[in-house]
């Protein structure tokens, strides 16, 4: 996570590099290690919110820090209004901003020295989080190969696809996760109700998109573009807003599910691999599409279209293949069953690591 974080550091380094002397080569060579300084954060980060919670708390862990993560998107907005606030020309960016958000960004990447490993940390009852244990290279190499076998994880990359098109913050991921985590529910009950929550205006919205674009060429723009003070405004802006919410809700829903499907924290991790990658591969070709001017319906209707087919997949996964549990699964390699929960099948007294295939270890909690 450090290391990733400081590859952001030196992006905004190599941006204040290309103002002052405006040459090429440093920025595109740092855009390619930030790429994969970005792979570290990510995939440590939704590692962190689907494996150390419990079953009923990880609603809880993926809104707390993609809402973190929103707060970050204001801050960054944010300062440089205040630091611009007086001046009244276009000047390029002052080099305080860039000052600032190298100090912001290298704080935060030493904090990240501060997080504890799986197997060090402990619940409220005393358990440990995972015991995740390190692997070589080649090990790695051939679990991240494997995971591509993963008949689940093929029916979610659809999904995955169009997920950053759009970015934005919204309040009503508190009442999503009300919905995931509430436990007077099933949890099948509860993720097809939140999937529903976000579907109907996801859709909603993109055929209200396809519509309003039907007649729209890029090749001839509009002589009279709609001014925010023009009647036509009220409801674009109502559109936009509704668009830009539901498709950030996709993503809480996408990092629901990678969580509710297992509790193992090495196929955790290989799903947040493969889910920041896709995302990565979607938005790359929602850029590319858009760089050769396609229609704007073409382009709208793709990514529609790879929504209905996450649909689809996301409530055959809830319907199938997601249970009030996961714990004393097989295949959860790696999974700490919860004091409590051992408590309940009157295993009080003992640590259990679940291990691979069907096989449990048992041991004597210290």
């Amino acid at each position: 996570m450090c290391g990733g974080v400081f590859t952001y550091v030196l992006y905004v380094g190599s941006l204040w590099y290309f103002d002052e002397v405006g040459k090429f080569a440093f920025p595109i060579v740092v855009g390619v290690i930030i790429g994969i300084g970005a792979g570290m954060v990510f995939i440590t980060a939704g590692y962190i919110q689907t494996a150390y919670p419990e079953e009923g708390e990880k609603a809880r862990y993926v809104t707390t820090q993609l809402n973190l993560q929103a707060v970050g998107s204001a801050i960054g907005g944010i300062i440089p209004v205040v630091i611009n606030r007086d001046s009244d020309t276009a000047a390029g960016v002052p080099r305080a901003v860039y000052i600032s958000f190298i100090v912001i960004m290298s704080c935060a990447a030493l904090l990240a020295l501060l997080l504890l490993p799986a197997h060090k940390l402990r619940r409220d009852d005393g358990s440990i989080v995972a015991a995740d244990k390190a692997r070589g290279p080649w090990e790695e190499l051939k679990a991240n190969l494997l995971v591509f076998t993963d008949f689940k994880l093929l029916l979610m990359i659809p999904a995955f696809l169009p997920a950053e098109c759009f970015l934005v913050y919204s309040g009503s991921v508190n009442g999503l996760q009300w919905i995931l985590d509430n436990k007077r529910w099933q949890r099948r009950t509860r993720a097809l109700i939140g999937l529903t929550v976000v579907a109907v205006p996801l859709v909603g919205a993109w055929v209200w998109e396809i519509v309003r674009v039907r007649g729209y060429n890029r090749h001839a723009p509009l002589s009279n573009p709609t001014d925010w003070s023009d009647r036509e405004f009220g409801w674009i802006f109502v559109l936009f807003t509704l668009n830009w919410i539901s498709s950030s809700l996709w993503q809480y829903v996408i990092t629901y599910f990678i969580g509710a499907l297992t509790n193992s924290p090495t196929t955790l991790a290989h799903y947040a691999g493969v889910f920041r990658g896709v995302l990565g591969a979607g938005e790359a070709i929602c850029f590319g599409l858009d760089s050769i001017r396609i229609p704007y319906i073409d382009e709208a209707g793709g990514i529609f279209a790879f929504y209905c087919v996450g649909l689809v997949a996301f409530y055959y996964l809830a319907w199938y293949h997601i249970d009030d549990s996961n714990y004393f699964k097989s295949g959860e390699e790696g999974a700490v069953v919860p004091n409590h929960i051992l408590k309940e099948k009157g295993l009080d007294g003992q640590e259990m690591v679940l291990g691979q295939a069907a096989s449990v270890q048992v041991e004597v909690n210290m």
